[in-house]
């Protein structure tokens, strides 16, 4: 069956094979102190670069290219310092790696990122660090790619400075050149809609009320002309006129003066005078036909005005819906003028945003041109080491002593859960499941020896 053991009896073992635990413990203990005193020295050799931007006030000019955030970017800072290219620089000029060049530049370029580390220092600060073995090499490293990160840096600002210049410049030209094509097209739909434009709306309308008095006036015309014609009485075949009248009693005389004739003498006194009557009706009959004939000249006059004021209203018609034409599409007209407008007056605003933007790229321009030297300053520049950063071999020594004793403990442990020996009285009881006759004390005073009990028959 499995033995089970206690705190006091698994520490008991240990006291027991204190042999065995200093002998492991020990040889290990030698064994690391022999690799911990041959691990070779790393050094740490630390450039610190502050970032002193010009940023002119926001009301003067604004910035076309953002000033640097190290607490947000220093992932961008640490890429820059990784990039490929400053790397090559560096180990080219300082001679690094020599064993990893001989395999290729790549591997260079790999173990140098692994030595390197890039740390924000504050808000405007970043620190680059370098491991190497050889402190002087290591100071020479740091300083060397800090001097290449802000070369670099101010050449990427400056260049996109220029970039964002020439960019906006082009830009500005494209505007323009849909701006001028935008108002070509405004002033070739203004000459082509020339009669409906809106600014035209009011004096149309204006027209409109002009023509409407004009035909008012003209049909009064006709009127007055059409009542003095009938104040004239000159229509032959009328008889509410005076020769229709007096045409109409001329003819009745007559027929009463033939029926007279029939039946009464010549000269009868009725008949004489029925003569004599009819005799006046027809001067009074040509008097008025002399008058009318008289007045034909009016009655041209005023049938020729008639004529005439009713050709006017008609020419005045068809103006009026003519006007009516061009007032009932001015509305339409309106509203693709409106759009083309707006087309034309948002690129006006894009051209003198972009001027605007111009000119400060500008002066952008200029300011990072003054500035970029005194932009970026090496505020401590790296020193060669004297104390190593690794290994620490005090603090690597106690672990190792630490790793020894444990591994000591776990052996002597091993070693007592291996052994099967019966030291106790109640390791005897619980094995063979026989009582205990006698124990002989051991001679060395150590512990106790138990003797195999002896069964007796019942």
């Amino acid at each position: 069956m499995d033995r089970t053991y206690t705190i006091e009896e698994l520490w008991a073992a240990v006291r027991r094979r204190w042999k065995s635990l200093a002998l492991v413990a020990g040889g290990v203990l030698v064994l690391a102190a022999l690799v911990i005193a041959r691990l070779p020295n790393e050094y740490r050799a630390r450039a610190l670069v502050m970032v002193e931007p010009f940023t002119p006030h926001p009301d003067l000019v604004v910035p076309v290219v953002n000033s640097l955030n190290l607490e947000s970017k220093v992932k961008s800072v640490r890429e820059g310092v990784d990039a490929r290219s400053i790397m090559v620089t560096a180990i080219e000029e300082l001679k690094l790696y020599a064993r990893e060049r001989e395999k290729s530049v790549d591997d260079a370029v790999n173990a140098f990122r692994a030595d390197t580390e890039v740390h924000a220092e504050g808000e405007n600060a970043f620190s680059i660090t370098v491991r190497g073995r050889d402190p002087e090499t290591a100071a020479r490293a740091a300083n060397r790619l800090a001097e290449l990160y802000i070369e670099g840096n101010l050449q990427v600002r400056a260049g996109q400075v220029a970039r964002t210049r020439d960019i906006i410049t082009q830009k500005l030209a494209e505007m323009r050149a849909e701006l001028t094509q935008g108002e070509k097209k405004v002033t070739a739909f203004k000459r082509a809609n020339s009669e409906m434009l809106p600014e035209l709306v009011d004096a149309r309308f204006h027209q409109r009320d002009e023509l409407t008095k004009q035909i008012e006036l003209e049909e009064t015309f006709i009127k007055e002309a059409q009542r003095r014609i009938d104040l004239l009485g000159t229509q032959p075949f009328g008889k509410d006129t005076e020769v229709g009248r007096l045409e109409e009693l001329h003819d009745t005389l007559r027929a009463r003066l033939a029926t007279m004739q029939s039946t009464l003498t010549p000269d009868h006194p009725d008949v004489e005078s029925m003569k004599r009557e009819v005799e006046a009706t027809g001067g009074r009959l040509q008097n008025a036909r002399t008058r009318a004939a008289a007045n034909d000249l009016e009655r041209r006059r005023m049938n020729e005005a008639i004529g005439r004021g009713r050709s006017r209203i008609v020419e005045l018609t068809k103006r009026q819906a003519d006007i009516d034409k061009l007032i009932a599409g001015a509305p339409l007209v309106a509203s693709q003028l409106v759009e083309l407008t707006r087309d034309t007056d948002m690129l006006k605003a894009k051209v003198t945003q972009l001027v605007s933007k111009k000119a400060e790229a500008e002066i952008t321009a200029d300011l990072e041109q003054k500035s970029a030297p005194s932009e970026f300053r090496v505020l401590e520049s790296a020193q060669p080491p004297s104390v190593p950063a690794s290994p620490n071999r005090q603090q690597a020594l106690l672990l190792a002593m630490l790793g020894a004793l444990a591994l000591g403990i776990a052996v002597s442990i091993g070693q007592e859960l291996s052994d099967r020996s019966l030291r106790t009285e109640s390791e005897v009881g619980g094995t063979l499941a026989l009582p205990v006759l006698a124990c002989v004390p051991e001679l060395g005073g150590m512990g106790a020896i138990a003797l195999l009990p002896v069964q007796t028959e019942a």
